[in-house]
């Protein structure tokens, strides 16, 4: 499948009128190699490898730390390794007209349509990702520390292969307090938030769940049904071509129609996705379209709960989906209501 990566690629070059690209972003990396992994710190963007790409040669540029293992698990034999001594400075980029993903992603745009080796990934990746979730979640227990309930369901991811970089968990007044609620070590009382985002080949999917302890107040079963129905719409209007603001506007018009119109402004509601948490946010404004088999991540949020899964754009699947999870009448997963 890298073989399109390089028609892509190429075909941007001549319309860019430049020799090649230099990639440095971990996810371009990933795109262009079908997976390769050049990550040791996973809280830089950038990682132990920059690859000069052209349509005759493919380089790969390291330390002599990194060559072996590079050369060896993540890069094909169609790759040069040139390495240097790690105390030497990395070379300056190369002389001609050769365009760089950093500071500005400029080859985002190639990304967006996945191949078919990257919808089966995102697939079985979401599938496992949503099966870890859900087991951990189903066992979670009141008087548990969100750090625990957060250590379970990145401890299960990394027993499948799976990185989690982003791992959201709020119990009780800290769901409706904060959008992003990171992992503390408050105990969890009458109800908990489960958020992720999980990667593996450089692929990346993202859903929600929420477990309450005791039946609904009129309250939250009310706010969750409507961000339910706001999910379901922002699904419905993914059609490859529309603009994002287009698909945007229609879950507006459904907060509106559920009488919480002013929610959306307190969180963005997603967008594209893949090699990036999100490719950029739908905004109002934004005027790109949706590209055919494009991974999409919506996560419409009414103070105290939320829904999130990702599709994929063409058919509007649901790949962040479990058979054992009890769902809304608007296809949606509920909150899971335990004794």
């Amino acid at each position: 499948m890298a073989a399109i990566k390089d028609e892509r690629l190429a075909a941007w070059c001549e319309a860019h009128h430049v020799e090649g690209v230099v990639l440095q972003r971990r996810g371009n990396i990933s795109w262009v190699t079908d997976g390769a992994d050049v990550h040791v710190d996973s809280g830089k963007e950038t990682g132990v490898a920059r690859v000069v790409w052209t349509p005759k040669r493919k380089v790969v540029l390291t330390d002599n730390i990194e060559t072996m293992r590079l050369a060896t698990e993540e890069f094909g034999d169609e790759w040069d390794l040139v390495d240097r001594d790690w105390w030497e400075a990395a070379p300056p980029l190369p002389s001609g007209r050769y365009a760089s993903d950093m500071p500005d992603d400029c080859i985002a745009e190639l990304r967006c349509s996945l191949t078919d080796l990257e919808v089966e990934r995102a697939r079985t990746l979401g599938a496992e990702s949503a099966e870890v979730v859900c087991c951990v979640m189903r066992s979670v227990a009141s008087g548990m520390r969100e750090h625990e309930l957060a250590g379970e369901i990145v401890g299960g991811l990394r027993k499948r292969g799976i990185f989690c970089p982003v791992m959201l968990v709020g119990s009780d007044e800290r769901i409706a307090r904060y959008r992003h609620p990171i992992p503390t070590e408050k105990m969890i009382e009458r109800c908990v938030m489960a958020a992720i985002c999980a990667q593996r080949h450089g692929l990346i999917v993202s859903l929600t769940r929420l477990v309450h302890f005791g039946p609904l107040s009129g309250t939250l079963r009310a706010r969750h049904d409507a961000v339910c129905r706001v999910d379901a719409a922002l699904r419905a209007g993914t059609v490859p071509g529309r603009r994002w603001c287009e698909v945007l506007a229609d879950g507006v018009r459904m907060y509106e129609e559920t009488g919480f119109a002013n929610e959306w402004t307190k969180h963005h509601q997603g967008g594209p996705m893949g090699y990036e948490a999100r490719d950029f946010k739908a905004t109002p404004t934004e005027e790109r379209t949706v590209q055919e088999s494009q991974l999409v991540g919506w996560n419409p949020s009414i103070t105290g709960t939320k829904s999130e899964d990702t599709i994929i754009s063409s058919t509007r699947e649901i790949i962040t989906g479990t058979d054992n999870w009890p769902m809304t009448s608007h296809g949606r997963p509920d909150i899971l209501c335990r004794a």
